[in-house]
């Protein structure tokens, strides 16, 4: 038995998913999400499909905060490298705002997943149930980690760069 949602529901989820693989992909592969590489492209493409349905799907005040967060993050990804005032500081943007994206992908996902699946019986009575605060927390230190080493990787490219 499947979990209740609309169609846009079903849409947003469907239509997002594909970011989840093709942006790990990216940040194994390459050590952050690249907006400037085709599959870089692809997920934003089905990134910007699932945060702007989120906002129309979801209900709730953090949700639609997590939306516009995703969706923010997504416009500064995308766009800094066309910024060319900020100079040598777009790629270290670039970098925090698509791990942000990343993120703002994550946090929903585990947290939906938990609080519906399996249907009829899911693992989290609620978003605030001790195990998904905790997924949630586990998520919010990977991303400050990850970021933090994503950093001193740009800093040490540069660093060999100039040298």
């Amino acid at each position: 038995m499947l979990p209740e949602l609309s169609a846009l529901g079903w849409f947003h989820a469907l239509g997002s998913l594909p970011a989840l693989p093709i942006g790990l992909m990216l940040l194994l592969r390459h050590g952050r999400i690249d907006p400037g590489v085709l599959w870089g492209r692809a997920y934003l493409l089905f990134m910007f499909l699932g945060a702007i349905t989120g906002v129309m799907v979801i209900r709730d005040a953090p949700g639609v905060l997590i939306s516009i967060l995703s969706l923010g993050s997504l416009v500064v990804g995308a766009t800094v490298r066309f910024a060319t005032p900020l100079g040598s500081h777009r790629p270290w943007i670039e970098t925090v705002a698509m791990s942000t994206s990343f993120f703002t992908l994550l946090l929903p996902s585990a947290t939906e997943t938990l609080t519906r699946l399996p249907a009829g019986n899911p693992v989290a009575a609620s978003p605030q149930a001790p195990l998904v605060v905790a997924i949630q927390l586990g998520l919010l230190a990977a991303l400050i980690v990850g970021v933090t080493l994503q950093l001193l990787r740009l800093r040490r490219v540069r660093a060999v760069a100039i040298a």
